[in-house]
């Protein structure tokens, strides 16, 4: 019995794999695409807007962010904001407000203006604000605070909230408006099996088979549980790190973080308004290893536990020592609790909204995601960046922080392989990509 062929099959509907399918529609001449998401619809687990920071990442407001490492992400952050702008309000993908890291006592207040020495030449968005700026700006930030603390920040006007499944969904509307590429979407099964056959893989999907050129696997932590399936990864493994979030009333109007612990690999507790609804400020997220691969989907811990060895102890131990982590962790772990977790978390939100009680926040029950902190075996330790997995005509991305805010370079990247996989008479059109989007 004859099965669907394709070029690409891309894994997972999140704003990663969408993104995927929204430039090979839009700048490849690629014939045809499968998009297969076991879940019902698009966007459901990490790209959910209560499953995320919703922040558009540029590097120029996160400290634990060199200039550096920094300027790609601008480069990526610039390639996602021209989308958006160009789709205006209508889609409700974003809300533009500003950005900000903020530092308290003399010594982060001096490297936030050193900062701002070294970044302004490649982010005139940036400025330093004083507290009697910031007293406009966010007067909850200043309001009850020791006027004799000293308090300063690097502000960015180019604050975009997204909501990154509103994206994905755009993104699909997208490819579904051009007629020159075959399209089709399998949600609510995911894929069971896959297998080299021939010069592709065949997968099977549900009580469905198809066959692919090419397959791209953007399904989160399970990119690297069907990478070691077939063979790659093997010195990698996971520990899923939960992120919750508390909620207070409309205290603040655009992204406050503060600045990085020094060695912690965590981002610290930001505070911002809510995507989702103006009038709702969110604190978080707060960080727990849960053994998940899904947060809220209990039965994701089977899958999990083919990660878990020997070798993933030893390194786990060696990260907790070497970072010492074991008392932030610990301590992010109590958040999560009844009452005691309000009034310890309360101390942390304390240094961004001086005036707030435990009486003033809750927990958000059923929201936040996991994040897939990457373990490198060999080295005993986090590997920070993202990682992507190339093989043989086929692509693996786990996308950890900031995969979201860098989808459309990611799907750059993608694309440009894939049609080096498919070969001749493929091509990716980069100038017509820089145009629109760069």
């Amino acid at each position: 019995m004859d099965i669907p062929r394709y070029d690409v099959a891309i894994v997972g509907a999140g704003v990663t794999g969408t993104a995927l399918a929204y430039v090979l529609a839009s700048y490849t001449n690629v014939d045809s695409i499968v998009l297969i998401e076991k879940e019902s619809g698009v966007a459901e687990i990490n790209s959910h807007p209560m499953n995320n920071s919703q922040t558009s990442h540029d590097g120029g407001t996160e400290t634990n962010y060199n200039l550096e490492h920094a300027l790609p992400v601008r480069a990526a952050a610039v390639m996602l904001r021209r989308y958006i702008d160009a789709k205006g309000t209508s889609r409700g993908l974003f809300r533009k407000t500003h950005r900000m890291v903020l530092g308290i006592g003399e010594d982060e207040v001096q490297m936030l203006k050193d900062r701002l020495v070294e970044f302004a030449p490649h982010y005139p968005d940036l400025h330093y604000a004083d507290r009697e700026e910031l007293a406009q700006i966010e007067p909850k930030i200043v309001e009850g605070r020791d006027p004799q603390e000293l308090i300063g920040a690097l502000v960015s006007s180019e604050g975009y909230a997204v909501d990154y499944q509103a994206l994905a969904r755009s993104f699909l509307d997208d490819v579904g408006g051009n007629a020159t590429i075959r399209c089709d979407r399998y949600f609510g099964d995911g894929v069971h099996h896959i297998e080299k056959l021939g010069d592709g893989y065949q997968l099977s999907v549900g009580g469905r088979s198809m066959w692919a050129k090419t397959v791209v696997f953007a399904a989160g932590s399970y990119s690297l549980l069907f990478a070691q399936r077939l063979g790659y990864g093997t010195d990698l493994a996971l520990l899923p790190i939960a992120g919750s979030f508390y909620s207070a009333g409309p205290l603040l109007n655009g992204k406050v973080y503060r600045v990085q612990i020094d060695g912690m690999p965590f981002a610290a507790i930001h505070g911002d308004p809510d995507v989702l609804g103006e009038h709702e400020t969110r604190f978080g997220p707060t960080v727990k290893p849960l053994p998940l691969m899904e947060r809220y989907h209990n039965r994701t811990v089977w899958d999990y536990l083919t990660f878990v060895s020997f070798r993933l102890f030893l390194s786990v131990t060696n990260i907790m020592i070497k970072r010492r982590l074991l008392r932030y962790i610990f301590t992010n772990t109590l958040y999560d609790l009844p009452w005691i977790g309000p009034r310890l978390f309360i101390k942390e939100a304390r240094a961004i909204v001086p005036t707030l009680t435990h009486r003033d926040i809750k927990l958000r029950r059923g929201a936040g995601g996991i994040r897939p902190q990457i373990v490198d075996l060999r080295a005993k330790d986090f590997r920070m960046d993202e990682t992507k997995m190339i093989g043989d005509n086929i692509i693996f991305n786990t996308t950890p922080s900031p995969g979201a805010s860098v989808c459309l370079r990611n799907a750059k990247e993608d694309a440009s392989q894939i049609v080096e996989f498919l070969g001749s008479g493929y091509a990716f059109d980069a100038e017509a990509f820089a145009r629109d989007l760069e």
